[in-house]
């Protein structure tokens, strides 16, 4: 509750530089999830926070019905969870939660961590960030992110944990992974120190890297050219592949910066932009503007590229804030909602943690807080389906 406090009334006043470190880190995922629903939704959120924060298990909130256009196979057998400092990562059955297997850490190095810290392809291996951090004067200011993938067997085993050819990033910081279906590509944020001065939370991306996992070979989507004055790429919030990876999606914070810090401090724009032949490498002021919506905090594309699947919070000045997760098609622009939550109270807020989708793109794990619940579990025709064990402060970060 400490931690959600601090990083909310940072929002509201405006965030103050941090020195990176270890915890800073694990913090700065939420920071960026909640400056999307701009100020005076932060007002409402800080207020409600400690709710918020002690309440654990599925929403007791108003769930929408919606029709999933895919048939329902059924979720996959086993998601992988990080529970926080200190704890390994685990993989559970879906079904029961039981651990079935933990994922090895390398020696002298943090594995996850922070959202969107490991992600799959179609065949169950996953891909993983880990960092080595090297200590200074006070805290660990250089860290080194290196890619490590593992597959998840049919018994829910773990086995062939390795590191990724490519996959070095030394001197950088790696917190946003995807990789496309078929593990022959993996996008990777990384944020290095600037030239001069200390490396701070708020630093902005070097960019995102596109490694092919099969030659190592890398190319780097940058961030700028900087413009000073003008409204530019940030962080990423979400990265994506579409199902051929010829398409690489960043749903992006955009706001006015210095030239090495980013200070959106809650009034970023939200774009979700995709840039062609992702091998090829470029800048990330260019691509084709898919979505604009502030009240996107997170968003994926589909196998097929035709549609986005969207998380979106709203908190208006008066009335009540909403959670929902809708797919959009990008040929129409029709909308079909997934799920909907309200927090039933204009006082309530929406707090959201991460937002994760299988490779198929159909499973949909949610975790957030609205009003006086915490909402974690996957979506299953508009209704919340609890992760089990049914415990919703547990998760830092899920994915299968």
């Amino acid at each position: 509750m400490d931690w959600n406090l601090r990083d909310l009334l940072d929002l509201a006043a405006g965030e103050p530089p941090r020195r990176v470190s270890l915890e800073a880190v694990r913090r700065r995922a939420i920071r960026r999830r909640v400056s999307q629903t701009g100020f005076a939704g932060l007002a409402v959120v800080v207020a409600t926070a400690a709710a918020v924060t002690l309440s654990a298990g599925a929403t007791g909130a108003g769930q929408h019905p919606a029709a999933n256009t895919h048939p329902q196979a059924g979720p996959p057998r086993y998601y992988v969870v990080e529970t926080g400092p200190q704890q390994p990562i685990a993989v559970r059955a879906t079904a029961t939660g039981r651990v079935t297997g933990t994922v090895p850490q390398p020696r002298e190095m943090t594995c996850g961590g922070q959202e969107d810290s490991f992600a799959a392809t179609a065949n169950e291996t996953f891909f993983m960030l880990c960092t080595a951090w090297r200590h200074g004067s006070g805290a660990a200011t250089s860290p080194d992110t290196f890619v490590y993938r593992f597959k998840v067997t049919s018994t829910g085993r773990v086995t062939g944990f390795s590191p990724v050819r490519g996959g070095e990033l030394k001197g950088m910081l790696g917190d946003e992974i995807a990789v496309t279906p078929d593990g022959t590509r993996v996008a990777v944020e990384a944020t290095k120190p600037p030239p001069a001065g200390p490396f701070y939370t708020n630093t902005a991306p070097a960019g995102i890297f596109v490694i092919n996992t099969r030659t190592g070979q890398r190319a780097l989507w940058r961030n700028g050219p900087y413009l000073p004055g003008a409204v530019q790429f940030a962080y990423a919030q979400d990265i994506s592949f579409s199902g051929s990876g010829r398409e690489l999606v960043v749903a992006q914070s955009r706001c006015r910066r210095t030239r090495y810090l980013v200070e959106c401090n809650g009034h970023a724009q939200v774009q979700v932009r995709a840039y062609r032949q992702p091998s090829g490498g470029g800048s990330l002021e260019r691509g084709q503007v898919l979505a604009q919506n502030r009240s996107i905090s997170a968003a994926v594309i589909s196998q097929d590229s035709s549609a986005l699947t969207e998380e979106l919070i709203a908190c208006p000045r008066r009335g009540t804030c909403t959670l929902s997760v809708e797919r959009v098609s990008l040929r129409t622009h029709r909308a079909v909602v997934l799920y909907l939550t309200r927090t039933g109270t204009p006082s309530g807020g929406v707090f959201s943690r991460f937002f994760s989708a299988d490779p198929t793109g159909r499973y949909l794990i949610v975790d957030a807080g609205a009003g006086n619940a915490r909402v974690n579990g996957w979506i299953d025709h508009g209704k919340l389906v609890p992760l089990a064990p049914s415990d919703g402060n547990a998760p830092a970060y899920e994915a299968w």
